[in-house]
This record gives C-alpha cells, structure tokens and sequence, in this order.
C-alpha cells in the first residue's frame, strides 16, 4: 500500500466515526487526539513517524471536514426549518412519483437561503409532472427539515447530499431556464430512456428495464411482487445501477472499438455520460473513477493500484460530502469490490487450475461453462465477504441463495443491458423494429424473476435477522471462515472453504427447526412495531393470524415489517389477515405483506374507501391467491386451536371508517384477547350492551390510545389485565393522558410498542 492509504483511509474512517459515533462538540477529543499523534510521532523514527503522523493529519482532517460541514451547511440550511416563503430554485432531476405523491430535487438560488439542494414534494396530482432538469421555478414552500423525519434522525437524504426539504403550497411557476441547461442532458436522456422503455417493453417487464438501464427503481418498486423477489433471491444488485453495469458498458465499446488506446476517446465521455444519467450516486462514482484509472494506467505506464485507487475514491467521496457515510449504496459499493479484490481473485484462480486439470476440463465448451460459473461464484462470494452484515444491519436480511442466483442470472443481465440499450436506439430509429426486440428481450427478463422465484423457495435461503438466533448464525458463520483462513495459512494446501460453508449451513438448519419448536401450543399475541399504525399478530403453533397491516411515520414499509418479524420466526405463511378497517395506518403495509408471505383469506369490511388502498390490496389479493371475503355479519373462525369472533360494523348507520370497523375476540384455553381497531367509545358501548364479553387479559387499546376509545364502560366489562398501545411518532398526542390515567386507575399494566418495541403477550404476561 503506498503512503497515501496511511493519510486517507484514517481521513475517511475519522468521517465515519464521526458521522455514527462521535458526539457534538467533539472536536477538543480530535484535537488532543491529534496532539498525541504528532507527540508520539516525534519520538518515532523512521517510516513509523511518518505513518503516525499521516495517520494523525488524516484524522483530524476527516474530523474538521464533518465539523465544517455541520457549522456551515446543515445548521444554516436547518434554521430556515418551518419558514413558508415563495423561492426560487433550479430543477437539477426529473420528478418521480411515490406513493402517490410528487418529488423533485432543486437547488435553491433564493437571495438569503442557503445553497443546497432541497428535495421538493406535493401532494397535488400533476403539479410537478411538468418540470425538467434546468426549469428555473419560483413558488411558495413551506421547508421541514431533511435531518429528522418522525421524530428521528435519518440521513437518507443528507447521505446524498440534501439538505433541506420542502412542501409547496401552491403551484410552483416555470420562469426560465438555466443559462447552462446542457449540462442536464444526461438526466434528460434518463428520462426519455424511462419513457422509451414503457412504450418498448411489455407492461411485466418495463420497469425491471428502466431500472437496469438508467437507475429509476421508482416504477419496480410500485410492481412490489417481482421487486420484494428480486431482493429475497439477492438480486436486487441487479437494478442497483453500480461497477457491474459499468463492466458491461466497457465490455460492450471494448467488443466495437478493441482495446485499443484511441478507445478512450470514446470510454471516458461515456463513462461521464452514464454516471451523470444514472445521477453521480456513491457507487455510479466509485466504479467509473476505478474504471477510469484502470483505463489511463497504462497510457502512462503506471500499473492498477486497488487499494490506492479506492482509498483515494472514498475520501474524494467524503471530502465532496462527509454525510455521504451514511449512504448505504456507498457502504455496499465499496465493502463489495474490497472482498471481490481480497478474495474472489484467489478463489477463481484455485477453481480454473481445478477446472483445467480436471477431466472435465479437457473439452473447450464445458471447460468454458465452468470457468464462467467459477468466475461468477468467486465475484458473488467475494462480494458478499464484507456487504453480508451491512445488508442484515441495513435490511434485516440476508440471501444465502445468492450465489446460485447471481451464477444463473447474470449472464443474461449482461445480454438484456446490451439489448437494452440496442432496443431503445431501434425505438429512436424505427419503433416498430424496437417494440419487437423489446419483445424478445422481455423473455430473458421473465427468466430472471422465474429464477428469482425458484431461489426465494430454497429452504432457509433468505436468513431474517429479526431472531436473535440467526444473528448468532451469523457470527458464527463468520467465525468459522476466520479460522478456516487463519488455519489454512499455516499448511500448504492453503484455505479450504468448504468445510466452513457445510458446517455453517448445517447450523442455518439446526437453528431453523429449534426455532420452529419455539412455535409453543399457547395463544400469543405480538404487536409488531410499526410506528403510529397497527399490526397484531395472532399465533397458537404453527398456525398464524394477522389483524391489520398499517403504519406511520416510519423508515420502512410496515409490510416489510411484518415479513421481517414473520420470517425470522421461521413463518411462511399466514392461515388468515384481518383489516379492522382501510385507513392507511391499518392497511398501507398489505401490498407488501400479500406479495412475500403466503395468506389463505382475506377478511375485511365492505365499507368506503377513504385513502384509496383497496385497489392495491385486491390487485396484490388477487396476484398472490388470496381469497377476499367480506365481513357484513359476525363471523366466527377456527384456525387450528385458536377460536376467532370477528364482529361486525356496530354503528352501519355512522358512514365513517372508524366508527364501522370489525373489531376482533381470540380465545384458547382461558385466554382472551380482544382488538377494537379505531372502534370509538360509542361503538365499544354498542358491543358491550349488545353482546356477553368475557373477562379478558389482553386489550389492544383502541385508536393508538386517543382519548375517543378505550372508554370506561369496555374496561369495566372486560377486565382487561394488560392493555397494548400500537403508537409511534404522532402529530396527535398519542397516547392521550386521559387515556393512560384511565387504565392506571383500573390497575390495568400497559405496554407502548413506541417504548418497548415488539410487544409479545401470552396466557396474561409479556414474554421477553
């Protein structure tokens, strides 16, 4: 390693510490810190003094950067929080659409404010449909802050390097354009490739191609089925426009041009061009500056330096915007190519002397199959080496099937990015010829989410961190090839991977099945942690209800949540869900949920539909074989040994959603649990009058605690023991304090998922 990783490996872990760990005010740490490096550096001698020194410099650089940025950029962008003023700003990206809302990234050109990027949102229809990259727009907004979202810290948008967000108030105006408005070419060319690719390419397989073309996971993400797919076989790196897609660009003007150094004529300005396209992310940079340097090395007769080059392309990246540490796409990028530079090389090099001294390597086509599989085995492990616990930190999961599915994909990845590309140009030139090769290209698409399906049903091939036992897994895993390594480096045969891989998946196994034994013959109820919304789960073994699938003011979709919770339990399936009502606090999370677990029927009443989420969920029902049943007259369900009562609306005469709910009894073997939903006080008193209840020992309380439900006359009828609050972050006040004094003064124990997380009840006591 040359002298300059010893300055700039320090200087970018100095912004990673400081960006997870490092206090405010922690600049008199860094400087003593600094003091004690350059003290010991002097009584050093030799290239020891100088690496001390380096290593100090890089420090206190790394640190002073994050400082400046705080006291220079967030905090002013941050004190115009809460400010409504009209502004004008420049358009720097094509506006994308999100859970029905519109999204757009400016840079604010306002006299007063602070030059940043600011992302924009309105909840108005069309409003921002008709900008373009360079649009010079003035409106009124209203500015929130990009550092905090619910309650919590975040970095998703100050990681790519915003630092205010806005809300419009009315619709912003198109007043010029920017005088450099050329330089947004490569957004605009994106877009017309986004718009191309939906004419081109069958509706199933459109948005995967705008994904793997330009970036623009918007439309994938919308088709949740293949995308929550493509991520549970380990292929979601697919669409993740990164070094790959980079490889196959400079394998495909390498095929036309030869390698030959008049080649990067044309290398470097597509290089530019196509990272500018897919919007200059973290690992767009990373892998075209590494191409890039690997292309003029030898113009200069200077050899690859890897570890070089990546030092000095992260602290670049750093020292652009230290908050880009937080960005996991920078993260992932980097971990990756560091475990494919460290391992995949030996191991392909171990596997193509096996290959070719093997029998099978004899004859010229399958000694080629093989060498392909090997390479792309060696890449996807090498890979994983450093990304696997990043993606279970990041995700809270990880795909051991991914090695399988990469070496059957990624071949035709290559073939369907060319083609790609191909097709939109014939689309330009002559759409009839594009519509057809868009045809064919469409099959290889469908094969990719048909292996992505056969991967996602390998036993145990997506491992959910959600158990603390597959976290153990995990570290054990890890332990295991650290001293199969350690072990192999001391004999001359060197390391052996496949004892380690054997005993690991032996152990996913064993741990698997000592989880499904915890499936205990006793009624549980678990209120998952959604944020303010509901998710309660029902289970008694092996069989598992769902009541309602909804949150609020969270990180992640409360669906997903909820797989997460399920998977790591070792649960595939759900016999029934239950959707007390259809706000979206209740329901916006069964899309998610319907497209990766299995769900034998759908309950729910037939009632309005406020915030529009039934066309989804019976789209979702409807593609996974749900049965959709409507709940017009109390129903009572067995599932398994679990008894279910499923109340009808109690107020049908009352037209609003919360007021006509189901609200749901569980009963087995002397314990009852009962879940109101958003039943209001006047429904509780029509339920207790009209219908004998029993003695309860769990309550869902109604309504996240407001002070509208969990009335006087419920509690004195049930007798509940324990009441579970389902809330998070709220702008309502809940808990309301009436609601929390209340229950105190029936001596009832309560339990907030916003304190505690997960909250598992079983037979009238919480389970750790």
């Amino acid at each position: 390693m040359r002298k300059a990783v010893w300055l700039l490996l320090p200087f970018s872990a100095a912004v990673f510490l400081w960006h997870y760990l490092l206090p405010d005010g922690a600049v008199p740490f860094v400087l003593l810190l600094f003091v004690a490096g350059v003290l010991f550096a002097s009584l050093a001698k030799g290239t020891l003094r100088l690496r001390v020194l380096f290593v100090s410099v890089g420090i206190l650089a790394g640190s002073l950067c994050c400082w400046c940025q705080d006291r220079f950029v967030i905090d002013p962008a941050e004190s115009h929080v809460g400010e409504i003023r009209t502004v004008t700003a420049r358009v720097t990206d094509a506006p994308d659409v999100y859970d029905g809302s519109e999204y757009v990234t400016v840079l604010l050109t306002e006299p007063g404010l602070p030059r940043v990027k600011c992302r924009l949102v309105s909840y108005v229809e069309g409003e921002l449909a008709p900008l373009v990259p360079g649009d010079i727009i003035t409106g009124e907004m209203r500015f929130v802050s990009a550092s905090v979202r619910s309650g919590q810290e975040i970095d998703n948008y100050t990681s790519q390097g915003i630092f205010l967000r806005a809300v419009c108030t009315d619709e912003p105006e198109i007043t010029g354009a920017w005088r450099l408005a050329r330089l947004y070419a490569p957004k605009r060319a994106a877009a017309a490739v986004g718009r191309l690719c939906a004419r081109l390419f069958p509706g199933d397989t459109a948005p995967f191609m705008t994904a793997l073309l330009t970036g623009e996971k918007g439309p994938l993400y919308q088709d949740g089925d293949a995308y929550y797919r493509l991520s549970s076989a380990g292929l979601s790196h697919v669409v993740a426009v990164s070094g790959m897609h980079i490889s196959f660009l400079m394998g495909f003007l390498f095929l036309l041009l030869g390698r030959k150094r008049s080649a990067l004529i044309v290398c470097l300005p597509a290089l530019l061009f196509f990272a500018a396209m897919a919007g200059f992310t973290p690992s767009v940079v990373r892998a075209a500056l590494m191409q890039a340097a690997l292309l003029i090395a030898p113009v200069f007769g200077r050899e690859e330096d890897a570890p070089t080059a990546l030092a000095v392309i992260l602290a670049a990246l750093l020292l652009c915007n230290p908050s880009a540490a937080g960005s996991v796409s920078l993260q992932l990028s980097f971990a990756s190519v560091a475990g494919i530079r460290l391992f995949s090389e030996r191991l392909f090099e171990r596997w193509r002397a096996a290959v070719e001294d093997g029998p099978l390597g004899r004859r010229a086509p399958l000694r080629g199959l093989l060498l392909g599989a090997a390479g792309s085995v060696s890449t996807s492990l090498g890979a994983l080496a450093f990304t696997m616990p990043l993606t279970a930190a990041h995700f809270g999961y990880i795909s051991v099937g991914s090695p399988v599915s990469n070496v059957l994909c990624l071949w035709v990845i290559s073939l369907l990015y060319v083609g790609g590309y191909v097709t939109v140009l014939l689309g330009v030139l002559f759409p009839p010829a594009g519509a057809a090769a868009g045809a064919v290209l469409a099959w290889g698409v469908r094969y990719v989410f048909f292996i992505a399906g056969l991967t996602e049903r390998i036993p145990c091939g997506t491992v959910y961190m959600s158990h603390p036992v597959f976290v153990l897994w995990l570290c054990f895993a890890y332990a295991a090839f650290l001293l199969a390594w350690l072990l192999g480096r001391k004999t001359e045969r060197g390391v052996r991977l496949i004892a380690p891989a054997c005993l690991t998946l032996i152990l996913l196994y064993v741990f698997s099945f000592a989880v499904r034994l915890g499936w205990k013959d006793e009624l549980r109820l678990t209120a998952l942690d959604v944020g303010q919304g509901e998710s309660v789960l029902l289970t008694y073994g092996p069989r598992a209800v769902m009541v309602d699938c909804g949150g609020s003011y969270v990180r992640d979709d409360p669906g997903n949540t909820a797989v997460r919770y399920l998977g790591g339990q070792q649960r595939r399936s759900l016999d029934a869900l239950i959707l007390t009502h259809l706000h979206s606090d209740h329901v916006n999370g069964v899309p998610a949920l319907l497209s990766q677990i299995r769900v034998d029927t759908l309950y729910m009443p037939r009632e309005e539909d406020e915030d529009g989420y039934l066309p989804s969920i019976l789209a979702a029902a409807a593609a996974a074989g749900t049965r959709v049943e409507y709940v017009t007259e109390n129903l009572r369900l067995t599932v398994g040994e679990m008894e279910l009562t499923l109340f009808a609306p109690l107020l049908p005469e009352i037209t609003d959603e919360n007021e006509n709910g189901l609200v749901v009894l569980a009963a087995r073997d002397g314990f009852e649990a009962l879940i109101t939903g958003d039943a209001p006080a006047a429904a509780e008193y029509v339920l207790t009058s009209r219908y004998e209840l029993p003695d309860i020992e769990v309550l869902v309380a109604g309504h996240h605690g407001s002070r509208t439900s969990t009335g006087a006359k419920l509690l004195e009828t049930v007798k509940p023991d324990i009441a579970v609050i389902s809330v998070g972050y709220n702008l309502y006040g809940h808990p309301h304090w009436e609601v929390l004094q209340r229950l105190q003064s029936y001596g009832i124990e309560v339990l907030r998922t916003d304190e505690l997380g997960n909250v598992t009840v079983t037979d009238g006591r919480r389970m750790p």
